[in-house]
């Protein structure tokens, strides 16, 4: 089997977009202060680059980059997408010509990195508001508090067969820790991705923190403890908007299922299908 060959089977294999190493291969450096380094487009992060960072392009899609960072910093996961608006050649008009354009979702790195959600994608929760039930579209992870002394880090780091340890060195200190929401904690659970704004500011930074540091805001746990499910498809599901059993139910849908890693913490993010129990709904 050929070099080629051997590629397209590991493709088909793994389901995930794998760009082939090649000349073609683009060295890049961030431009902006803080870039976050994603699992897909738009999607889950994994580790925050910073400016001076060097970066290997090796697949775009629309307006994203799947880079391999390397950085003077911690930064316990290097591969991942960003926007090429963070990357200084990129950014610019044919930045990109060089590098090949394959879209995937890395999908079979979930099990790997990441140990529970606080829901799967695609999902709604069910909710009782102003005296009606219904379910409801899951944006966002949910409010916690953080313990005195928690400081969140842009990244984390994890050695040999340690737990995962939050850089000290890369703490964010002007967050508003009034406005913490949580996401996910780190494959052994020591680590937990969350957000908070900066002072004064509307959109949130993503940070990592110890998961000892997490309290739960106005529930009993810190992560979606009513009824959740993972739909088909969202198309035309608005978010603040409240939807009957039966809208849920003509979609095709499961239960989500408690990360049988670390339950206390979420659900798993990318159960096999036939693993999904039945739709409750």
């Amino acid at each position: 089997m050929n070099r080629i060959a051997l590629v397209l089977a590991a493709v088909i294999a793994t389901g995930v977009a794998v760009a082939p190493v090649s000349d073609a291969a683009t060295m890049d450096t961030f431009s902006a202060d803080r870039a976050t380094v994603r699992d897909y487009p738009g999607r889950l992060v994994l580790a925050n680059a910073a400016k001076g960072d060097k970066a290997e392009l090796t697949a775009h899609c629309g307006d994203w980059v799947r880079v391999r960072v390397t950085a003077a910093h911690t930064m316990a996961t290097p591969v991942g997408w960003v926007l090429r608006g963070n990357l200084t050649k990129a950014a610019q008009a044919g930045g990109l010509d060089s590098v090949p354009e394959q879209c995937g979702t890395d999908g079979d790195r979930w099990r790997d990195w990441v140990g529970a959600i606080n829901a799967p994608f695609h999902s709604l929760r069910k909710t009782t508001v102003d005296g009606v039930t219904g379910w409801r579209r899951i944006t966002f992870g949910t409010g916690v508090k953080l313990a005195a002394g928690c400081v969140p880090s842009l990244n984390y780091t994890r050695v040999g067969t340690g737990p995962d340890v939050v850089d000290p060195t890369q703490q964010v200190t002007d967050l508003d820790l009034g406005q913490v929401s949580y996401r996910y904690v780190t494959t052994d659970g020591a680590v937990a991705l969350v957000s908070a704004p900066r002072s004064g500011s509307s959109y949130g930074v993503w940070a990592f923190v110890p998961s000892t540091c997490l309290v739960p805001k106005g529930r009993a746990t810190v992560y979606f403890n009513e009824p959740v499910v993972q739909v088909t498809t969202l198309d035309g599901l608005k978010t603040g908007v409240q939807y009957p059993d039966g809208s849920v139910r003509k979609r095709g849908c499961s239960a989500a299922v408690a990360s049988p890693s670390y339950p206390s913490f979420g659900y798993w993010p990318d159960p096999q299908p036939e693993n999904r129990p039945a739709c409750p709904v």
